[in-house]
């Protein structure tokens, strides 16, 4: 009786399992119908209707008038179409009586333009039916989608998985865990309402939360449902909480010139260019209008100017981050975000490799940021010693980079651009090469990121958690507290994720994660307060006036 207790016990442990990997496939599925709009086959969309049909007979049965039904898929549609401007269901359901699983109904629709063959409605409509119904939508969603050719064809065909996978699958749930307890534990969920009434924005460079008239911040109900965002401009995006896990470098070249220039020597330039009106305003990309506007990043008797040769890299940062699920409550996501470095001789007072500050357009200033001064903040760098110098690349004549040598890791689709979805959309380039893009922190993409070294030219991919970093600034012996040994580890390899799996359990990466909620709860506090503070000091204002208005017209009377 005991070891029948057990099989029932494996066999449904195995199910749970199976069920979280299919969920998964369905997630991602679901969001190549709607990023790359997915089509059906002549069988594929009969079955798909057929099991919309049913779900629309039970939502029906339970209540629900097939016009809010029409009206709530509709709007839970996202992918764009021009010519959508409703959702009808006689165009995308079967018959009455029909059934193509037990009757050829190829014939009688090959002519036929509904049902439609666009997947994503299908899930949409039948996701609604289920929870009018009270029913968990994905148990409707993975019926119709096991009955379909493309989900077999697409297990086929998707990237080859290691035997054992669960590695990638508990480094999953994890990170998943990790944020979900810190969001818990700090109540980040009512940080985020609270920074999301208040009129401001996050300086991504310089890790700051201030005050603005300008309303561009960016706040998603979820970046990673229930699809993945891949177009966020940086000086627009939400202060999510998050580490880097991993630079990937996906170009790498050799300039023939760079022009730097002291900071401290240019910010009284800056306003007399403005003045001039020579010059473009600040933020917008370096050109010549009607022959005589052009930017004024660094002109070219500016004081004190280099001119040199150098290298420049651009690297992808994958970050873990704590974001809105989309079902209620935060967890953990990757969020991809550029980041640029360059390297010049030694021989100069800027020499050495830096992080360029202030911008990845290296021709324009940030568009939102302005200095303390109320001047431009333009990329720049910034030497050991404090010291500040302003960059910027010259183009050639053609809008080129002066560039001897130059190194893309997609040269043939997406060049030095990120694919903000590498595991279903691999090789499909984003927006622009600045976007913020988010993924969930998942099996496939945590195996797609951390398993690799990617090289390109001479550089690899860097991970901050790597044991060579606490070298010289771990006297305390931090890396090695609850520590197991390697060989009993999900990673027992010298990978990225053998890294960061090892820096979960001495808790470093906890900690840090943890600094970075508290340098946001600790700057949206002190907003807040200012907030509050200035709204009753102008409320009270307003009052005094039209009380002192009041009592004049009282005298005069």
């Amino acid at each position: 009786m005991a070891r029948k207790t057990n099989i029932d016990e494996d066999r449904a442990a195995q199910r749970a399992a199976q069920r979280v990997t299919e969920i998964e496939r369905l997630h991602l599925f679901e969001h190549g119908a709607v990023r790359s709009g997915t089509k059906l086959g002549p069988r594929d969309r009969l079955k798909a209707a057929y099991h919309l049909t049913c779900a629309w007979n039970k939502a029906k049965e339970a209540g629900l008038p097939k016009t809010d039904f029409q009206e709530l898929v509709f709007a839970r549609l996202r992918r764009a179409h021009g010519k959508r401007e409703e959702f009808r269901l006689t165009n995308w359901a079967l018959r009455r009586g029909e059934d193509p699983f037990k009757q050829d109904l190829t014939v009688a629709y090959q002519d036929k333009r509904t049902p439609h063959k666009a997947l994503e409605p299908y899930l949409a409509g039948i996701a609604i039916a289920a929870e009018h119904c009270e029913v968990d939508p994905d148990d409707w969603k993975l019926a119709m989608v096991r009955d379909l050719s493309i989900w077999s064809r697409q297990s086929r065909q998707a990237d080859v998985v290691p035997p054992d996978d669960r590695p990638a699958e508990t480094l999953a749930i994890l990170l998943n865990a990790l944020c979900a307890e810190l969001a818990q534990q700090n109540k980040l969920g009512d940080t985020f309402d609270a920074i999301d009434r208040m009129g401001c924005r996050w300086e991504l460079f310089g890790e700051r939360l201030v005050a603005t008239d300008q309303a561009c911040m960016d706040f998603l109900k979820s970046p990673i449902s229930p699809v993945f965002e891949d177009c966020i401009y940086f000086e627009e995006m939400f202060p999510f909480p998050s580490i880097p896990l991993l630079r990937v470098p996906y170009a790498v070249g050799k300039l023939e010139v760079f022009h730097l220039a002291p900071e401290a020597l240019l910010r009284t330039l800056d306003g007399e260019d403005m003045v001039s009106g020579d010059y473009l305003f600040f933020g917008t990309p370096a050109r010549d209008v009607h022959g005589r506007r052009r930017d004024f990043n660094i002109p070219d008797d500016a004081p004190g100017l280099e001119v040199v040769p150098g290298d420049i890299f651009w690297f992808r940062e994958i970050r873990l981050c704590i974001v809105p699920g989309g079902r209620g409550g935060l967890t953990a996501a990757l969020e991809s975000r550029p980041r640029v470095e360059v390297s010049f001789d030694e021989a100069h007072e800027f020499g050495g490799r830096h992080q360029v500050i202030g911008g990845y357009q290296i021709d324009r200033s940030l568009f939102y940021k302005r200095a303390e001064d109320g001047g431009p903040v333009f990329p720049h760098i910034r030497t050991k010693g404090g010291d500040v110098w302003r960059l910027k690349i010259p183009l050639r004549p053609d809008g080129s980079l002066p560039c001897t040598e130059w190194t893309e890791r997609n040269p043939e689709t997406t060049g030095w651009m990120f694919e903000p979805d590498p595991v279903m959309n691999p090789r499909a380039a984003g927006y622009e090469p600045w976007d913020l893009s988010y993924t969930p922190a998942t099996q496939p993409y945590l195996r797609h990121w951390l398993t690799q070294n990617w090289p390109l030219a001479d550089e690899t991919a860097v991970c901050p958690w790597s044991p060579g970093n606490f070298l010289e600034d771990d006297s305390e012996g931090r890396q090695y507290e609850n520590y197991p040994p390697s060989y009993e580890l999900n990673y027992p390899d010298l990978s990225h994720a053998s890294c960061i799996e090892r820096c979960l359990h001495n808790g470093l990466i906890e900690k840090e994660l943890q600094a970075q909620i508290d340098n946001l709860q600790s700057q949206a506090q002190g907003l807040q307060a200012s907030w509050h503070a200035a709204r009753e000091r102008h409320s009270n204002a307003l009052l005094r006036r039209w009380k002192t208005k009041s009592d004049e017209k009282d005298i005069d009377q």
